[in-house]
């Protein structure tokens, strides 16, 4: 009889996330992947102006509320057949960079490193929980001296993002049409000198602190390994200069490279605390209604499909799928892939301020057709984001949005197929059952967002639980 280990909530996330797993001989033989948080954005956005959508959709994620923008952005254009200058979509793009930056430098500090490395004590922001650290001494200080300066590395990228977007979350710079920012001398010289203070960290600190990490524990290379399918939207592919192109839509499937095509997408509810007509819809299709009660169901996250295929997103499947990083897939891969992708975004903004120049912004007024269909598809920080929108009457009359972590973190679906981060903890051996390490390092790797940047705090006491059954 196996033993099953329930971890709730997986800490170091954003939102709430509980993580089931059952062992047998010290393996995982199951998984079950479950987000604990219902949000409702689609159903808010029901009946409200199309143009509203940019900046209510941003307050999903403080972490990632930029990406969120530019889906909806390019959903409502797609409506109104807008295609921004050269000018603004360079600047956007920036803007776009700037989250990217701030994002992985984060998780790869604040969120990835307390699992391998010990950091400095500051409650409770910094927890042991467990005594697998294997570096040395001395390198252990360095890096977790790296953990605090890289805070405010972090916050320049922020900065950079207000300086151009006007504040940093949810900045108001990226709009259908492209930008309403007038960038000037001033403006520029401030992005340029902040981009050039963050390269040297990454280029002398993070990218070495990455590799000293993976060199102390070569088993993560063997766990967290998945279905090896890879899938991207792309993500600054609409140039020719090869020094701002940076990865087209395609797909990786059973070892099989293939062009992307979005009319292959669909959402499993079958495992989800939702009801509809039917069990697997399109993104166009009326949005599902909740139903907590649902005795299959275990999670508020749908389950995304490509052709019937769970997909995983994000920076290891941009850099792989771009040729820029192919030693692997696994855990350690995973983060490996997505501290170099700092350094291929940095090279990307440097090129586009390059070629930038100071005009005034193209913003007009819009109106919408009586009834249209849109849809936003972009990856971002975490992944493949796609926004799909319907309106009616100048109202939104449906909203969808998917999300990299409904791709990462989707439940099992009505074929019996796992959800990627579930396929990625089976097989995996637990040292120690009273101390799973491996189940966090492991999730951690796909950097999760179940929701809108929520932490867990502890005041003197732990609020995680771990029961073994």
């Amino acid at each position: 009889m196996g033993s099953k280990i329930t971890i709730n909530p997986i800490t170091r996330i954003s939102g709430f996330l509980e993580i089931q797993v059952e062992v047998e001989e010290n393996q995982i033989i199951d998984a079950k992947s479950s987000g604990m948080l219902f949000r409702g954005f689609e159903k808010m956005l029901r009946g409200r102006p199309p143009l509203d959508a940019i900046y209510f959709t941003e307050r999903i994620c403080g972490i990632c509320s930029t990406a969120h923008s530019m889906g909806s952005t390019l959903a409502l254009e797609d409506i109104l057949d807008i295609c921004p200058n050269e000018n603004d979509k360079m600047i956007r793009d920036f803007m776009h960079g700037c989250e990217f930056i701030q994002n992985h430098l984060r998780h790869f500090y604040q969120y990835t490193l307390p699992d391998f490395v010990r950091g400095p004590e500051i409650q409770p922001l910094y927890n042991v929980t467990h005594n697998d650290y294997r570096l040395p001494e001395e390198l252990n200080r360095e890096i977790s001296g790296n953990y605090v300066e890289s805070l405010e590395y972090s916050r320049l990228a922020h900065e950079m993002l207000a300086v151009l977007g006007g504040k940093a979350p949810h900045t108001h710079g990226i709009f259908v049409g492209g930008v309403t920012v007038n960038l000037d001398a001033a403006k520029w010289i401030k992005v340029k000198s902040i981009l050039a203070s963050i390269k040297n960290f990454v280029v002398t600190r993070m990218i070495p602190d990455v590799y000293t990490t993976a060199e102390y524990y070569p088993d993560y290379f063997k766990n967290g390994v998945g279905y090896k399918n890879l899938m991207t939207y792309g993500v600054f592919d609409t140039y020719v200069e090869k020094d701002l192109f940076y990865v087209g839509p395609q797909v990786f499937i059973n070892g099989e490279l293939q062009g992307f095509n979005p009319e292959k997408i669909t959402e499993n509810i079958h495992r989800a605390w939702y009801e509809a007509r039917q069990t697997e819809q399109r993104p166009t299709e009326p949005t599902v209604e909740e139903n907590v009660y649902k005795e299959e169901g275990y999670s508020w996250i749908k389950a995304p499909r490509y052709e019937g295929n769970p997909m995983e997103v994000g920076p290891l499947a941009r850099m792989w799928l771009s040729g820029n990083y192919t030693r692997g897939i696994s855990t350690m891969d995973r983060i490996i892939a997505r501290v170099l992708e700092v350094g291929k975004i940095i090279e990307i903004m440097e090129g586009l301020l390059e070629r930038v120049e100071f005009k005034p912004t193209q913003q007009g007024r819009y109106a919408f057709p009586g009834e249209a269909k849109g849809k936003g598809l972009i990856d971002t920080t975490r992944g493949a984001l796609g926004h799909w929108v319907t309106t009616q009457d100048e109202g939104i009359q449906n909203y969808e949005i998917i999300t990299p972590t409904a791709w990462n973190l989707s439940p099992e679906d009505s074929r019996g197929l796992k959800g990627v981060v579930e396929k990625a903890l089976i097989g995996t051996t637990i040292e120690d059952l009273k101390k799973p390490v491996e189940i966090g390092r492991i999730v951690r790797s796909f950097d999760p967002c179940v929701s809108c940047a929520t932490h867990v705090l502890s005041g003197g006491y732990s609020l995680v639980q771990i029961r073994i059954v």
